[in-house]
């Protein structure tokens, strides 16, 4: 006769639950890190995708407008101007985050972006019927092309300095157009470019073109005629200069640069049948992380940090060299 035996199934343990427990704890632990690694990445890449495409976008634009540059040469007129601004324009920027270096510049070009017959903007649709009223042709691709830096509200289109009604200000990169006919009846040929500009510079939403751009340099290189040239062989000898349009406290050079049809100012300097060859752009654009830090100090609800530990971790630097064309 068969006997049944019974097995007897033994449980776990209080220690080996614990120990379960606390391999099971750090691996979540472990995992939670990695995801959040993962999620600090994929912020980070994005930021610099976004970054990235602001900067280009701008860079790919002032270079076309620059590549497009039109003058005539041998005469007094004024075609370019860039000079440096010592405040942003707009006011209430949060204080210890001034912008550095601000170029403000205006010159000729073809835009056919904003050709009138075409163009997106009111303005310039209105004018293009106002001149075939009259038949006049407008159908001309030279216009004046402004640029300039600005820390203003661009969701409501409000000067910053307005603390009660701009609330939402940025740091913006404005791009001003000035139509064909109006480019060629009232800023060609005159012997101030910056001065007849005066009356058509609008900060509106037509004109915003990047936003969180909080530095834009220039560099132009200039080629002229060097003094020693041997009139008697009639050989003429060329030199070039780079000049930066910038600010400097040991010296008035390089914060303006004009450019006329007979001759190149910059600075204290005066360049004679000169030309400029080429120039360099750089632009500093805000990280997202940076324009959330901006918008708690200027809220105060933290400190500014420092100026220079603010743009080397929260910026991010572009450049770009575009070669001009020759005067006609």
């Amino acid at each position: 006769m068969k006997t049944k035996t019974y097995s007897r199934h033994r449980g776990f343990t209080l220690v080996e639950l614990i120990v379960a427990m606390a391999i099971t704890a750090s691996l979540v632990v472990v995992i939670m890190q990695l995801t959040n690694q993962g999620i600090a990445l994929w912020q980070k890449v994005q930021e610099d995708v976004s970054t990235n495409t602001s900067g280009r976008v701008a860079l790919q634009i002032m270079a076309r407008d620059l590549e497009s540059f039109q003058m005539k040469g041998n005469n007094s007129y004024e075609w370019l101007f860039a000079k440096t601004e010592q405040d942003v324009r707009g006011g209430n920027v949060p204080k210890g985050l001034q912008i550095p270096r601000s170029v403000q510049f205006v010159f000729f070009a073809c835009a056919p972006d904003r050709n009138p017959s075409v163009s997106s903007s009111t303005s310039l649709r209105n004018n293009y019927r106002q001149s075939r009223a009259h038949n006049m042709n407008t159908q001309g691709d030279v216009n004046a092309v402004g640029y300039r830096l600005m820390y203003r509200d661009q969701v409501l289109n409000i000067d910053a300095s307005d603390k009660e009604k701009g609330i939402f200000p940025i740091f913006a990169l404005y791009r001003q157009v000035v139509s064909p006919r109006e480019s060629f009846e009232k800023l060609m040929g005159q012997s101030s470019l910056e001065a007849a500009y005066v009356p058509f510079e609008k900060q509106e939403e037509d004109n915003f073109l990047c936003e969180n751009i909080v530095e834009l340099s220039l560099v132009f290189n200039i080629e002229y005629v060097k003094d020693d040239a041997d009139a008697e062989s009639g050989r003429v000898s060329y030199d070039t200069v780079s000049v930066p349009v910038i600010s400097s406290t040991s010296s008035t050079m390089g914060k303006s640069i004009m450019v006329y049809g007979d001759r190149i100012v910059a600075g204290p300097k005066t360049y004679k049948n000169a030309r400029i060859v080429s120039a360099n752009m750089s632009i500093t654009v805000l990280t997202e992380e940076g324009v959330s830090l901006i918008e708690q100090v200027r809220q105060k609800r933290r400190r500014a940090p420092k100026p220079e530990e603010f743009f080397r971790t929260h910026t991010r630097a572009f450049s770009r060299s575009v070669l001009l064309p020759q005067p006609i």
